[in-house]
C-alpha cells in the first residue's frame, strides 16, 4: 500500500499529474474504455505495425484489456505511453503534420497543440514518467475524479481490514462520493498530497491528512510533511459508512496557487 498519493491538475489542458497510481487503477475505473490504442513508444514490441503512421496499434477492446494487464504486471520493457482512437480507418486520414504532432507528443510527453485529436476522437493520452509519476490527459475530468475516488476507497478498505482479526469477515467501505472529490478540484490545481502513512483512526473515524505540495517537491523524492502545508482532512466514518471533508478553503490563495505549471 502506498504511503501517499499525489494529484496535480492542469484544467486548461485537462492533464493530471499523479504519483501512487497504477495502470489498473486507471483502466478499472474509467467509463470510456478505449476501443483501440496508438502506441507512442516507437520501439514497442507489442501491437501491430500500422503502415500509414509507421507506429504500433492495439486493435479492439479485448486486445486493449490484455495490453493493460501486460503493462500492469510489468511483463514488458515498453514505455507505457499511448493515445486511444475510435476508428482504425481514420488513421489513414492523418496528415503528415498530424503524425508529426503525435511523434512530438510521444517523445516529449506533452502536447504541442491540443491533446485531443479530431480524427482520433481520443478520450485519453497516457504517459508513465520517471519516479513513479504519470501524466494522463482526460477529455472528461469527471473520469479522473472517479479514478481518484476508487483509489482512495480501495486504500481505506485495505487499512480498515488490516486492523481486523483474520477470522472476521472483511468490512466493506462505502465508495468516496464524487461530489466530495470535486470539492477538492480547486486545491488539486495547486497539488494535493493524500497521506495514508499518517492516517489516524479514532472512534471508528479514519482521517486522511491533506497537504498542499508543489510538484517540484514530489519530483525530488519523498516529500516532508510540514504543518504549514497541512490543509485539512478527508474522513471516513466507518460506523455510519459516510465520508466527510474538512478543509478551510477561505484561508488559501487559490488564485495564485492554481498557476503552478505541470512542467
Amino acid at each position: 500500500m502506498a504511503d501517499f498519493i499525489y494529484v496535480l491538475i492542469d484544467n486548461i489542458s485537462n492533464a493530471v499529474l499523479t504519483r501512487g497510481f497504477s495502470t489498473a487503477d486507471f483502466h478499472q475505473a474509467i467509463v470510456h474504455y478505449p476501443k483501440n490504442l496508438l502506441l507512442l513508444d516507437p520501439s514497442s514490441e507489442l501491437g501491430e505495425y500500422e503502415n500509414h503512421t509507421a507506429m504500433k496499434v492495439i486493435r479492439g477492446s479485448k486486445a486493449v484489456e490484455n495490453y493493460f494487464q501486460i503493462v500492469n504486471k510489468k511483463r514488458t520493457t515498453d514505455t507505457n505511453k499511448w493515445i486511444d482512437f475510435t476508428d482504425p480507418m481514420m488513421l489513414k486520414e492523418l496528415s503528415p503534420i498530424e503524425i508529426s504532432e503525435l511523434l512530438y507528443f510521444g517523445h516529449m510527453k506533452t502536447h504541442l497543440h491540443s491533446p485531443f485529436f479530431y480524427k482520433l476522437q481520443n478520450n485519453f493520452a497516457y504517459f508513465d514518467l520517471q519516479d513513479s509519476l504519470s501524466r494522463v490527459y482526460y477529455r472528461y475530468l469527471d473520469e479522473f475524479y472517479q479514478v481518484l475516488a476508487q483509489k482512495i476507497t480501495h486504500i481505506i478498505t485495505e487499512i480498515l481490514n488490516a486492523r481486523r482479526s483474520p477470522f472476521r469477515k472483511d468490512h466493506p467501505v462505502e465508495t468516496l462520493p464524487l461530489n466530495i472529490v470535486k470539492k477538492l478540484s480547486e486545491l488539486m490545481k495547486a497539488g494535493v498530497l493524500f497521506s495514508f502513512k499518517q492516517t489516524e483512526f479514532q472512534n471508528k473515524k479514519y482521517q486522511i491528512p491533506l497537504f498542499l505540495v508543489e510538484d517540484t517537491r514530489i519530483r525530488m523524492g519523498e516529500p516532508s510533511f510540514k504543518n504549514d502545508a497541512f490543509i485539512g482532512n478527508l474522513t471516513y466514518y466507518s460506523s455510519k459508512k459516510t465520508w466527510g471533508l474538512d478543509v478551510d478553503q477561505d484561508d488559501l490563495d487559490l488564485g495564485a496557487l492554481s498557476n503552478i505549471p505541470l512542467s
